[in-house]
């Protein structure tokens, strides 16, 4: 990692907070910080993260833009209040944008939306929704519905899935798609789509995420 990816890394440790339990704090996907942190994605925090995430830390938010000292400067300025991903009863809604042909997505991990929590989804703080862009899946999922998502779930052979893969370019966006796992072997996974129906295969090392699909609901 480079000094402001050690800086931000040391002073989660000293807060006693993960980088997932940041990541939801500052209102963004579980996997936020990771990728940003161990893969790199996005190249360089965004000026609204950025700000948030100083807060979060208490320290000043200049030390987040470049080269740092091993100490680092703390702030005496309180902690800024920050949406949390999900509560007990809500689900949030992660947003998709639709940018391209066969359902493909812009991932911005951004909250757009809360929903009621399904039952068995309970207690599964790192859950999500997204509402579904593009015709790709018709007829098992229409846009604009509602689909419910389960990161920590085994993802199997023939299972519904949302899959996140690494940007054309640093500091684009992610981008996302949602469909059925045909399979998984050496360092590529295949997936398939209903509208056209078709196959298609990602390697391994494009991939960020692979996340099953387990329910779907109106909002």
């Amino acid at each position: 990692m480079d000094s402001v990816r050690d800086f931000i890394a040391r002073k989660l440790k000293d807060r006693g907070l993960t980088m997932k339990e940041a990541s939801q704090a500052l209102g963004r996907n579980h996997a936020y910080l990771q990728q940003f942190l161990e893969r790199g994605v996005p190249a360089n925090l965004p000026e609204g993260v950025r700000g948030a995430l100083a807060g979060l830390l208490q320290v000043e938010e200049d030390l987040l833009r470049g080269p740092v000292p091993s100490s680092g400067r703390t702030v005496s300025t309180p902690t800024r209040m920050l949406p949390q991903l999900g509560t007990a009863d809500r689900l949030p809604v992660l947003g998709l944008a639709e940018c391209g042909p066969d359902g493909w997505a812009l991932w911005n991990g951004e909250v757009v939306d809360y929903v009621a929590r399904p039952s068995n989804l309970a207690g599964v703080a790192s859950a999500y929704a997204v509402f579904v862009v593009g015709s790709s899946m018709e007829p098992r999922y229409f846009p604009g519905e509602l689909v419910h998502v389960h990161p920590g779930r085994p993802v199997t052979i023939g299972s519904f899935v949302l899959v996140q893969i690494r940007p054309k370019q640093d500091g684009e966006a992610p981008r996302a798609v949602i469909k059925r796992l045909v399979r998984r072997s050496g360092n590529k996974i295949v997936l398939e789509q209903y509208n056209p129906k078709k196959s298609f295969e990602l390697k391994d090392s494009d991939v960020v995420s692979v996340h099953r699909v387990v329910a779907s609901g109106e909002a």
